[in-house]
């Protein structure tokens, strides 16, 4: 009674939690700096267009630019370009003793790790080809600039980013002409810049360029700008572009469109956000620009006084009343490649300003308001689209859903009087209850979020890879299952024992010990950061509430509140994705025809790409790695093997491992097919997918909060906490069943059964608080993605173990040396094939297995050993 206390009382401090944490912010903060000092000149600060700097060592740098001190330029201002700097520090600006060489603006700024890399520009009598290095001595609280080398053409109003230690310049104006130029510099070796290859279509300056993942790799953005000869009307520009860094092809993406409307984008900022989106702040649309432009062409060309005047009453009047530039931030989802219109200020956004990432703010500095007009206001931009009022009904669904996992673990704690009851139920299981367990293992939140994330942002070519789980499952059903029934073991790995020696068990054992380490952190990370997103809980903390149930009911429940807990949330979760699937289809306005047709025609359906290429996940490496992954989880992995072992019969072990196979597909279908639907759906409506979205894995969970009815959506969310839940308690029993057995019996092999069953739980808890702590440590890296990490650890851990196994199951003459030296060179395989190949990751299973495999085989033979009765084994 006093359990079932505690554990209401612990559920209460967590509803209560949330609804303190579950609060929606607001789309943008949006924050103003103090302002730019004024110069000598002045008395009041008029600011700059086209500033060079950026953050570096933990303050703002920002020099050079252009402004009009003696008067608005159609009124006889001249323009005047500057070489002061100024340090933001402390929350206030101050002028530094150094300044540029020379007056410069409108130079393309890059942040680097080494300082801010400025890159040409322009003054009143020269474009520039300089290149040099801002940067903040935090000791004598100075700037210094170092020298770099010079770009092999002068360029102004380009736009530079940084990748991989390496800076590349895009376009710009030299002093005729706007140029399709494309520079990159090597920041390590920085001996000179290299010509690649000019980008494609009309030359571009006053552009932005954005780096961002897409399908099918890393991509650099060029957005907008105008095309520009002297002496001639340019052409303002609706395009843009995308350069693939890993192939070195430019890619024209098309029109950029805004309400089916092409939109022109000049003097913009942009920054990218999440783990999809570009945002570009302001621009101008080029409409006043044109006129503008025709009038000053008409009058350098016109003869006549009273034209000439005429022309200047017209220009002037369009400059005294400018209505300024965009107050729109537009957003660009680079995986359905839609723009819409994020959000709209009240003020309106300068153009040609500094803008730079400073953390996790954008910071805009100074910059032009309307023609002519600066600005010395700096402000900074963040989005943050996320927590969401989640309602009290939710809550609520949330922690009943939690306590009934509970209540099912101290049900049947009482039960557990054995380490037979605690590790196999005592014979209590039945077959089907088994096979929904297995299947809910394997499926867990990893398959529930991260498959339908991997559609939406690719396609279908991992299909293959749930599906090589059912075709593996005649090699489990007749040759593995067998083995481990007739042999009346307890783990998996005690049949390596038997076959081979101690020293094989032991790392078995410990080589899955390790593996479910990882997977407990992935399994617990993953949900934490959809929730995160759902309700504004911390990360951190989703992890430890969900860390704490588990490991309690786990510890006090055994096998048997494991497999139960696991058949509600097949129940749930299969429910729930059939639900959302209709609910997706019943709110988008196309039709499901018209939904094949749009999915088809973006690739969306590609499921077997047959090239023969072992480092993309082509079909080939989907399908041998997915039998290589599959017959090592299925056929050595203690979590799945233990529910076999459950069975009192050969027959019912193999209906447990039916089960799974029978549902593995119609599921798979499911979430495949709601991924592509989720594609769809954000197609038809990009708004409704918020930049803020950090990881690809979330994009389910955001659908399931932000458009289906509460109650459901609630029930949903719960299912994803018990879908974690339950397959950490799935690794937690299975290690702690692994060290018991493989381990402390064989140090201790007369040990009283019921303080082996409190060392069970002690060393179920130990397991636990080690996944928790693992999960946190992730919290604080950057994994795009959890799918690719999980099967990443599944090849590196145990690729090896498969291979064991084989050997002792299909050959008489492996023998324990052959076997652990094949195992040690396995190993070596796989290092040498994760940091020296480009290899696809599917591939470490299966080189694992082949490699131990053959070379056990083959040092079998060379170091033979005295014959064991292995007839049986």
């Amino acid at each position: 009674m006093k359990k079932i206390q505690k554990a209401v009382l612990l559920l209460v401090v967590i509803l209560i939690s949330i609804q303190f944490y579950g609060q929606e912010i607001s789309k943008l903060k949006l924050t103003n700096l103090p302002s730019l000092p004024a110069q000598a000149t002045t008395t009041e600060s008029l600011g700059f267009a086209g500033m060079l700097g950026g953050a570096h060592n933990g303050v703002l740098l920002v020099a050079g630019g252009a402004n009009f001190p003696e008067g608005l330029p159609w009124e006889g201002g001249k323009k005047v370009w500057s070489k002061d700097i100024y340090i933001f520090e402390n929350d206030e600006w101050r002028l530094s003793s150094k300044q540029l060489s020379e007056p410069l603006g409108y130079s393309a700024s890059i942040n680097t790790d080494q300082g801010i890399l400025c890159i040409g520009g322009n003054n009143a009598t020269s474009t520039s080809n300089s290149v040099f290095m801002l940067s903040y001595n935090s000791a004598s609280k100075e700037v210094e600039i170092t020298a770099y080398p010079k770009l092999p053409e002068s360029l102004a109003f380009s736009s530079a980013v940084v990748v991989d230690d390496f800076v590349y310049v895009v376009g710009g104006k030299n002093a005729e002409r706007s140029t399709n130029s494309f520079y990159r510099l090597d920041l390590k070796k920085k001996h000179s810049w290299t010509k690649l290859t000019d980008f494609p279509g009309l030359p571009r300056a006053l552009h932005t360029t954005a780096i961002q993942e897409t399908k099918e790799a890393k991509k650099l953005f060029v957005i907008g700008g105008r095309n520009e000869v002297k002496g001639q009307k340019s052409e303002a520009l609706t395009t843009y572009l995308s350069y693939d860094f890993k192939n070195e092809v430019w890619q024209d993406e098309g029109t950029l469109l805004i309400d089916d409307k092409p939109m022109v984008l000049m003097g913009a900022s942009a920054e990218v956000m999440g783990s999809m989106h570009i945002m570009v702040y302001g621009g101008s649309d080029a409409l006043l620009f044109d006129e503008l432009e025709n009038i000053g062409l008409k009058m350098g060309s016109e003869q006549d006084a009273t034209v000439k005047s005429e022309l200047t009453g017209r220009r002037d009047a369009i400059l005294n009343n400018h209505p300024g530039f965009s107050k729109d931030i537009l957003a660009y989802n680079t995986i359905t490649k839609k723009w819409f219109v994020y959000d709209s200020l009240s003020t309106k956004i300068p153009v040609t300003a500094l803008s730079f990432k400073n953390n996790d703010d954008f910071v805009i500095v100074s910059g032009e308001v309307s023609p002519g007009i600066r600005t010395a206001n700096v402000q900074t931009f963040k989005i943050a689209d996320a927590a969401h009022p989640f309602g009290i009904l939710n809550y609520s669904i949330l922690v009943l859903y939690l306590l009934i996992s509970v209540f099912i673990g101290l049900y049947f704690a009482r039960k557990q009087k054995s380490t037979d009851d605690y590790f196999s139920g005592g014979g209590r299981i039945p077959w089907w209850a088994a096979g929904l367990s297995v299947f809910g293992t394997l499926l867990s939140a990893i398959t529930f979020m991260a498959i339908p994330a991997k559609a939406f942002v690719t396609d279908w070519s991992f299909f293959f890879l749930n599906i090589t789980a059912i075709l593996i499952t005649p090699l489990i059903a007749f040759i593995f299952i067998p083995f481990f029934n007739r042999l009346k073991i307890k783990t998996a790995y005690e049949y390596l024992e038997d076959r081979f020696n101690y020293s094989a068990r032991a790392f078995g054992s410990l080589s899955f010990i390790l593996f479910q380490l990882g997977r407990i952190g992935i399994v617990l990370l993953l949900p934490s950061l959809a929730i995160s997103i759902v309700t504004g809980i911390p990360v951190e903390t989703s992890i430890l509430i969900m860390g704490i149930l588990c490991i309690f009911y786990t510890t006090f429940g055994g096998i048997e509140a494991v497999v139960w807990t696991d058949v509600m949330q097949v129940i749930v979760l299969l429910g729930g994705s059939v639900l959302a699937v209709v609910w997706i289809m019943m709110h988008t306005e196309t039709s499901f025809a018209d939904m094949i047709t749009y999915a088809s025609d973006r690739e969306k359906f590609n499921i077997a790409n047959l090239e023969l290429n072992f480092t993309e996940s082509t079909f080939w490496v989907v399908f041998i790695g997915g039998l290589a992954s599959a017959m090592v989880t299925q056929g050595t992995d203690q979590t799945i093997v233990q529910r076999y072992l459950t069975s009192s019969s050969v027959k019912d072990s193999q209906k447990t491992l039916y089960t799974n196979a029978v549902l593995t597909l119609p599921a798979t279908i499911i979430f495949f097919g709601l991924g592509t639907l989720l594609f769809i759906f954000y197609s038809e409506m990009p708004s409704k997918l918020s930049p803020a979205i950090s990881n690809n894995d979330s994009i389910f969970p955001w659908y399931i909060v932000r458009e289906l009815p509460m109650g459901i959506s609630g029930l949903l969310v719960a299912g994803i906490f018990s879908a974690a839940m339950s397959s950490i308690s799935s690794s937690l029993n299975s290690v702690s069943t692994a060290y018991c057995n493989d381990f402390h019996l064989h140090f201790k092999p007369k040990i009283n059964d019921i303080k082996l069953l409190k060392i069970a739980r002690v060393a179920t808890m130990v397991t636990g608080v080690l996944g928790v702590l693992l999960a946190l440590w992730m919290a604080s890296s950057e994994i795009k993605s959890l799918w690719d990490q999980f099967y990443r650890f599944l090849g590196l851990f145990t690729g090896g173990l498969g291979g064991m196994f084989l050997l002792g199951m299909l050959t008489k003459k492996a023998n324990a040396t052959g076997t652990l030296m094949g195992l040690v060179v396995s190993a070596l395989v796989i290092w040498y094939i994760s940091v020296f190949t480009e290899i696809n990751f599917l591939m470490y299973s299966f080189f694992g297995v082949a490699s131990c495999f053959g070379f056990g085989y083959i040092f079998s033979l060379i170091f033979p050993d005295k014959k064991k009765a292995i007839k049986a084994l």
